[in-house]
């Protein structure tokens, strides 16, 4: 069932994305996380679905930077 965000959520775009992983096993990506370490050993959290969006916006803008 789909959940229900404001106009202005970005979510709301990425309901139906999954994340796979090596095992083909799928994780909804609204409700995963990345954590990485930046090259100043700054640790960082992410959600998915903002990294998907912020992808989204880039590719048509940069296409030269998104690989």
């Amino acid at each position: 069932m789909p959940k229900h965000y404001s106009s202005h959520d970005y979510r709301a775009t990425t309901d139906d994305a999954v994340v796979v992983d090596s095992n083909q096993t799928t994780i909804v990506a609204n409700d995963s996380k990345v954590v990485f370490k930046d090259k100043h050993g700054k640790t960082h959290e992410v959600e998915v679905s903002r990294l998907i969006q912020v992808f989204n916006n880039n590719i048509w803008n940069h296409r030269r930077s998104v690989k």
